[in-house]
């Protein structure tokens, strides 16, 4: 396999996602990352990442959107590697639950990635490149969030391994599932739920973004594993 060369990331403006693609452009990729309307975190993106990154504002709920994602990217040329990457959260008990709130967890952590898999699977086959999906350890142990989050996010484990045997030899299919990462959306949580959260995580503390990245980019060179999940938590669940 040769990589790099091209990488599409979902969800890449902000948070894990935006590691993603800085991470990714540094070694060497040309990045296309997805964003929804965020035009200036996804600016803030590329001035992060430089040149090799080119932003798509794409709603992954549209499947006209998704087609054209796909057509926008190979318009310049074969996809080397594809991260699906962006979520979505639903928190709240099965008295809390919606309908909105169970379809929208699947439609983005499950249907979208599928799709796009679809949609780039002869490019990745050319190319004999691979996906990486974002799962996460509420994936793999059940989530604390909520039916909708934890049930979607496990999905992607079966997704995963669904793909790597369609899509085998030529493609590699893998899931990295992270623990708590130290994200915008960590910090706003009240500090005693924070160190709560660090002193339970056996190395004392939760992952940079930067660190699920380049874990995940490194993953998808791993050229004898494919429909594994790597859990990358910090030793909080110990699989």
């Amino acid at each position: 396999m040769s990589l790099p060369g091209s990488v599409v990331v979902t969800g890449g403006s902000r948070g894990i996602g935006r590691a993603f693609v800085v991470e990714a452009a540094a070694r060497g990729y040309d990045v296309f990352f997805t964003h929804r309307g965020r035009a200036a975190d996804a600016a803030e993106t590329v001035a992060a990442a430089g040149p090799r990154a080119r932003a798509v504002e794409a709603d992954l709920l549209d499947r006209a959107a998704l087609d054209g994602l796909v057509a926008t990217v190979l318009a310049h040329g074969p996809v080397h590697l594809l991260v699906n990457n962006a979520g979505t959260m639903a928190h709240g008990t099965l008295g809390e639950l919606t309908d909105e709130g169970w379809r929208r967890s699947f439609n983005v952590h499950v249907t979208a990635p599928v799709l796009l898999a679809g949609g780039f699977a002869d490019s990745l086959r050319a190319t004999r490149g691979a996906i990486l999906n974002v799962s996460s350890t509420g994936g793999v142990v059940g989530s604390v969030h909520g039916a909708a989050y934890g049930a979607s996010k496990a999905a992607i484990l079966g997704l995963t391994k669904s793909l790597a045997r369609e899509l085998a030899p030529d493609v590699r299919v893998n899931t990295i599932a992270p623990g708590p990462v130290g994200t915008d959306m960590y910090a706003d949580l009240p500090e005693d739920e924070r160190r709560a959260i660090e002193a339970e995580t056996p190395l004392r503390r939760v992952a940079e973004p930067r660190e699920i990245a380049q874990a995940g980019l490194d993953l998808c060179h791993w050229t004898y594993a494919t429909g594994q999940t790597l859990v990358v938590d910090g030793g909080r669940v110990l699989t």
